[in-house]
């Protein structure tokens, strides 16, 4: 636990000093991102990126995932006026939210031909959150569960500078962590915990914008 909240402050920290210096962006992204244990969905997020020099940006984002689904079975089905109608019955409702924080660091290699397209590569240091809200019918209870974990992410992609003041970019994307819970009660002589893997890869795009 220490460790995990030293992690939270170290990036909180670095944070607040990356913004103090250099030429300061704001990127807005949305893309989609295929966990290992949840359904796939889409993501948004924000960051807010320093200039160190012409090739290499620092700075700190974070990106929210949330995807509903359930537990449905066809129950019945029936023909009105040539249309097939199929009633489908809900036992379980699930809402996952994942809230990556990170810090990042992108290095940029322009074409030959022009500085205003090119290439990137990014990687990140993550504290990851995942919200588990659970809606059980057929026991009547639900339930919200709490997740945390240290990660990392890694990206490729393309930027283009179509303006004085804004970049458009897009780019793959690997994200790597696994978040846990502690379900041991203090009674219990050894430790037991939940872990869900949000490891997957996805993709996201978006603009970045100058601020001074």
């Amino acid at each position: 636990m220490q460790r995990k909240t030293f992690a939270v402050v170290l990036l909180l920290i670095t944070a607040a000093g990356l913004h103090a210096q250099g030429r300061s962006q704001l990127s807005l992204h949305a893309g989609y991102l295929k966990p290992k244990d949840t359904s796939s969905g889409m993501m948004f997020g924000a960051m807010l990126i320093t200039d160190f020099d012409e090739a290499v940006d620092l700075g700190f984002g974070f990106d929210v995932f949330q995807k509903s689904y359930a537990d449905e079975a066809d129950v019945f089905q029936s023909y009105a006026g040539g249309t097939t109608i199929v009633t489908h019955r809900t036992s379980v409702d699930y809402t996952r939210t994942a809230i990556p924080l990170y810090l990042t660091l992108k290095i940029k290699i322009p074409t030959v031909r022009s500085r205003l397209f090119g290439y990137f590569f990014r990687a990140n240091l993550s504290y990851q959150f995942l919200i588990s809200k659970e809606v059980n019918y057929l026991e009547d209870k639900s339930d919200t569960r709490n997740y945390k974990g240290l990660g990392w992410q890694a990206g490729a992609g393309l930027f283009y500078r179509i303006g004085s003041r804004s970049t458009l970019f897009g780019e793959g994307l690997l994200n790597s962590c696994v978040v846990t819970r502690n379900v041991s009660t203090p009674t219990e002589s050894l430790p037991v915990s939940e872990r869900v893997n949000l490891s997957g890869f996805g993709i996201r795009a978006g603009v970045e914008l100058d601020l001074r």
